[in-house]
């Protein structure tokens, strides 16, 4: 029975925890949208995406909560520019193809769910709150 009590909490919690890093991910691919410095890979930063899934159980019952991965989307632009110290012997810089705008997008929407969720577990918290009272009044 502990473990159904908790399970609101343990939800919002998981949920939390995969919006709180949804939010670091558009973060740093706002702090490097504009990066060219090639990294160990010969490239410059890749964007980076939060993918959500569903975990199961022992018995493969969905249990509510989420995981988050984070996972590379590396797509790049080239441009023009054979002044700039990141040029190629072309003269073309690559940088990765971050749109600053879907960052934001995202920045906002994960900060949301996760206001959201914190809701959720407050409100779980005073249901509790309040079942307990009743129990004591009606004791």
């Amino acid at each position: 029975m502990p473990n159904l009590l908790f399970r609101g909490f343990d939800i919002s919690a998981s949920a939390m925890s995969a919006e709180r890093l949804r939010m670091t991910v558009a973060a740093e691919n706002l702090a490097n949208a504009q990066s060219t410095r090639p990294l160990a890979d010969g490239l410059p930063y890749a964007r980076q995406r939060v993918v959500f899934r569903a975990e199961l159980d022992r018995a493969g019952q969905l249990t509510g909560q989420v995981r988050a991965e984070v996972v590379p989307s590396p797509r790049y632009v080239q441009r023009y520019d054979p002044e700039h110290p990141d040029a190629g012997p072309d003269g073309m810089v690559t940088m990765s193809d971050i749109d600053p705008i879907l960052e934001l997008v995202d920045l906002l929407t994960a900060s949301r769910s996760y206001d959201a969720n914190a809701n959720a577990s407050r409100n779980l918290l005073r249901m509790h709150e309040s079942a307990l009272r009743l129990g004591d009044i009606q004791g």
